[in-house]
C-alpha cells in the first residue's frame, strides 16, 4: 500500500526542516559530468560536479588540465548562470597540470547550462570558455511498505520490502522503525534497480513490535540529506510469539574499490545480545541495476561473532550477509552495501 511521503531536509549539522507536500519540488538527477574544453590552455576531458540545493548553499567544482603549466604564472575565472551576473571561481593553481576551480551555488539559482570563463595568465592573458551542467534539486518522489499491514507468522520471518522513487540523489538508505519502542530494521543502502527505483528488504520476526511503524528514507548529495517519512502497521502474530532467540548482522566494507583489487567484507553477528560464535554466514552479491542477489561466499564468525572475507572487485553492486535460521534462533539479514568498482 503506498503511503504520502512527508519530506525533510536534514543538514549536515542534523537540524531537520519540515516541507509539506508529497514530495519536495526539485528537477533533474546530479552526477559528475565530463565535456571537452574549447579554450587552448587546457587538454582533455573536463569534469564537473554542480548541482542547485534545497536549502541553502552548496560547493560546486569544476576540474580541468593545463597545457604546460611551468609557464602559467596565473589562474583566474567567473561563471555565469543563464540570466544571472559573474560570480568568482577560486583556481588552486600551484603550477601542476591538474586545477580544480570552486564556486557555490544557492537554492534559487537555476539549474541548467552554467558558462565558465576561466583566464590563464602566461607572457599574455588567453580566455577560455565552457559550459558546466547544474544539475536540479533531488527529491523523494515515493515511498512503499509492501505488505502495509504487516501480519506477523508465529514461527515465520515476514518478507517486508521498501520502494522508493527519488531524483538527483547520490546515495539512499532506509530504516524501518517502531513508534513504540527502539526496535527497528536498518535496511543500508537500497539497490537502484531496473525502472529507476530503489528498493530493499527486511524480514520481521514474530516478536516485532506491534502498533505503529515508520519508514524513514534518506537520500544523500554531497553533505545534503533529504529525509522521507511514511507510516505504515505491524500486526501481532495471531498465536504470540515462538521464544526463539533473535539474530542480527553487521556489515562493513570499502566504498569504493579499485577493479580487480580485493577488498573485505566485514562485521559481526549476534544471537540475542551476545555474540553469535562459530556460525556460518553467507555473502551475497548484486550488481548494481541488477534484481537479483547471488550467493558469492560462505564465511565463518569468530569467539566473538566477527567475521571477514576477502574478495576481488568486479563490478558496482550490493552486498548483503545472511545468517540461516535454526530452530531455536531466528534468520537474519544484514543491511545492504554498496562497493564503487573504479
Amino acid at each position: 500500500m503506498k503511503r504520502r511521503v512527508r519530506s525533510l531536509l536534514a543538514t549536515a549539522t542534523g537540524v531537520a526542516v519540515l516541507f509539506g507536500g508529497a514530495g519536495l519540488t526539485t528537477t533533474s538527477a546530479y552526477a559528475a559530468q565530463h565535456a571537452r574544453t574549447t579554450g587552448p590552455d587546457f587538454m582533455g576531458d573536463v569534469s564537473a560536479s554542480a548541482y542547485v540545493p534545497v536549502q541553502g548553499e552548496a560547493g560546486a567544482s569544476v576540474t580541468l588540465k593545463l597545457r604546460d603549466p611551468a609557464t602559467v604564472r596565473r589562474v583566474t575565472g567567473v561563471i555565469a548562470a543563464p540570466g544571472k551576473p559573474d560570480r568568482p571561481v577560486t583556481f588552486d593553481f600551484e603550477r601542476d597540470a591538474v586545477i580544480t576551480g570552486k564556486w557555490t551555488i544557492g537554492e534559487r539559482d537555476p539549474a541548467g547550462r552554467w558558462k565558465l570563463t576561466v583566464n590563464v595568465v602566461r607572457q599574455t592573458t588567453q580566455v577560455n570558455d565552457f559550459t558546466v551542467k547544474v544539475a536540479g534539486k533531488q527529491r523523494i518522489t515515493s515511498a512503499s511498505v509492501t505488505p502495509d499491514p504487516v501480519a506477523l507468522v508465529r514461527g515465520k520471518d515476514v518478507k517486508v520490502l521498501v520502494e522508493s522513487t527519488i531524483e538527483g540523489s547520490g546515495m539512499v538508505s532506509a530504516k524501518l522503525v517502531s513508534d513504540k519502542g527502539s526496535q527497528y530494521y536498518d535496511l543500508g543502502n537500497l539497490a537502484l534497480e531496473p525502472g529507476g527505483r530503489h528498493r530493499g528488504t527486511a524480514y520481521f520476526g514474530d516478536d516485532s513490535t506491534a502498533g505503529a511503524w515508520t519508514l524513514e528514507i534518506y537520500a544523500t548529495r554531497g553533505g545534503e540529506v533529504l529525509k522521507g517519512v511514511s507510516p505504515f502497521t505491524v500486526k501481532a502474530a495471531a498465536q504470540g510469539a515462538s521464544g526463539k532467540a533473535g539474530a542480527r548482522v553487521t556489515i562493513g566494507a570499502a566504498k569504493k574499490v579499485r577493479k580487480g583489487a580485493y577488498f573485505k567484507v566485514y562485521g559481526r553477528a549476534y544471537r540475542g545480545a551476545k555474540p553469535y560464535a562459530n556460525k556460518k554466514l553467507k555473502i551475497h552479491f548484486k550488481a548494481k541495476g541488477g534484481s537479483t542477489y547471488k550467493l558469492v561466499a560462505f564465511v565463518r564468525t569468530n569467539r566473538s561473532g566477527r567475521y571477514a572475507k576477502s574478495l576481488k572487485a568486479g563490478a558496482d553492486g550490493y552486498f548483503r550477509v545472511t545468517s540461516p535460521g535454526t530452530r531455536a534462533t531466528r534468520a537474519a539479514l544484514s543491511p545492504q552495501r554498496l562497493v564503487d568498482v573504479r
